[in-house]
């Protein structure tokens, strides 16, 4: 006979639960609780949690900070993380397994509209013939030039006595219809011919080519059945088959997100639209040290910088990606971020990882920056100096063209973390992300407090 025992002994925030599965920790106050157990960790972050459909790990285990091979070190120039496999902490692995099991598999969506279109352009590349027509035909003629410079009369009959219809001048063409007489050449007029003498004219043979073009023209009659038929068979298939995907492709993330809570909430989306509205937000991608700083405006480091691809917020990762929050999102050069409730989701190309905010660090900190772009409005210039410096740190009057440049106080926020995240970002306005990089670190450190304890 089945039999069941629950137990609960509270103390404040802390609550231990004795059951038939075994003993289970929890911690938290009204609108946040972490629960550990035999079954798994399972986050709730409302009155009655935010829940997750599915538990967020397995049974408790210390998280190892591991260093991959790859990871970015103080002699290296390159700013970049570890390869995407290596950045999942291990909290996160089943949710990433899962996630990046979806993203492997084929469209059937993708692959029929692909089908569809490759078999349409068959049929209209088949349908369509090309041939030659002619806009001028050759032509074969032979012409009489008059080559006598004081021209020559044109006479109505072969004979120098005959009736003058045209003179003519020297060099003047016409058709020749006949050359039959040996004295004379019957030529072709506007409206009639007449005859002039050979000893005032000569003979030419002219050919011309025939002007062709190549047309396209329908050979076949058919085509129009044909393509209504495709449309017929493959728009049904479509939407049947991106059902289907729904199907495979649907991952679904719900949080019951209380009133009190849900104004929590509205902090960490209206943090992050600050940060968006910088003039520029850019990513490092290179740093190295400078010992010509006469040539560099004084700067003692070279930082090769892009601007961020993107940033919004909300964004999903994914098609079929079904959650009930907004999800910020920044674009960088190399993988895009998704900062969910909880945790950090990575993409670098059809790869994710994942690092929950306890095991993320988000550094940031005033640098000044020798602006030597356009200047962004927001930016706060601290001083100036010059393209070429003297080693007084004066203009160098060596060259023409030294103008001066502002030096801006720039925010720097570094994301790192032990399994190799290592990423720097810049907003030209200052303290930009301040209140999202601390509400990030805010719930990380409840998250780290709550696994301290009970790992």
């Amino acid at each position: 006979m089945g039999w069941s025992y629950r137990k609960s002994v509270s103390a404040g925030p802390f609550r231990i639960n004795f059951s038939k599965k075994g003993i289970s920790y929890s911690m938290g106050v009204k609108g946040a609780r972490v629960n550990f157990g035999p079954s798994g960790t399972h986050v709730s972050l409302s009155a009655h949690g935010i829940s997750y459909r599915k538990k967020i790990s397995g049974p408790v285990s210390p998280s190892p900070l591991r260093i991959p091979a790859t990871a970015v070190i103080e002699t290296q120039n390159n700013i970049a993380s570890a390869t995407v496999e290596e950045l999942t902490d291990s909290d996160s692995h089943a949710f990433i397994t899962e996630l990046n099991e979806k993203c492997k598999k084929v469209s059937y969506t993708k692959v029929a509209r692909t089908l569809f279109v490759t078999i349409l352009l068959m049929i209209l590349f088949f349908s369509y013939g090309k041939r030659e027509i002619i806009i001028r035909p050759a032509t074969d003629n032979t012409i009489v030039r008059i080559v006598a410079f004081k021209g020559a009369h044109i006479r109505k009959e072969p004979d120098v006595k005959s009736r003058i219809l045209k003179t003519v001048a020297y060099d003047q063409q016409f058709k020749l219809l006949d050359s039959a007489d040996q004295k004379w050449f019957k030529v072709e007029l506007l409206d009639s011919s007449g005859y002039v003498n050979r000893e005032l004219a000569a003979t030419e043979h002219l050919f011309s080519e025939a002007i062709k073009e190549k047309e396209t023209y329908l050979v076949n009659e058919y085509l129009i059945p044909e393509i209504l038929l495709c449309i017929i068979l493959f728009i049904p298939l479509i939407f049947w088959l991106r059902k289907q995907d729904k199907k495979r492709f649907s991952m679904n993330l719900q949080y019951d997100i209380d009133d009190n809570y849900q104004q929590v909430y509205q902090q960490f989306k209206t943090h992050f639209v600050t940060f968006s509205r910088s003039a520029r937000v850019w990513q490092y991608v290179h740093a190295e040290g400078t010992a010509d700083y006469k040539r560099n405006a004084g700067a003692g480091k070279l930082i090769k910088r892009v601007r961020v691809r993107a940033l919004s917020e909300n964004k999903v990762p994914m098609p079929y990606f079904i959650t009930n929050v907004a999800i910020p999102f920044i674009a960088l050069n190399n993988m895009e971020l998704y900062f969910l409730p909880e945790r950090l989701l990575i993409k670098r190309g059809n790869t994710f990882a994942a690092v929950f905010y306890r095991n993320l660090r988000i550094t940031g900190s005033i640098s000044e920056f020798i602006e030597s772009e356009s200047l962004p409005h927001d930016a706060r210039v601290i001083d100036y100096t010059w393209r070429y410096v003297n080693k007084s740190g004066g203009p160098d009057k060596r060259f023409n063209d030294n103008r001066r440049i502002p030096v801006c106080a720039y925010s720097q926020y570094t994301f790192t973390s032990g399994t190799g995240i290592f990423e720097i970002i810049a907003t030209s306005k200052p303290s930009a992300m301040d209140n999202f990089a601390e509400f990030v670190m805010k719930i990380g450190a409840l998250q780290n407090r709550m696994g301290t304890c009970y790992q």
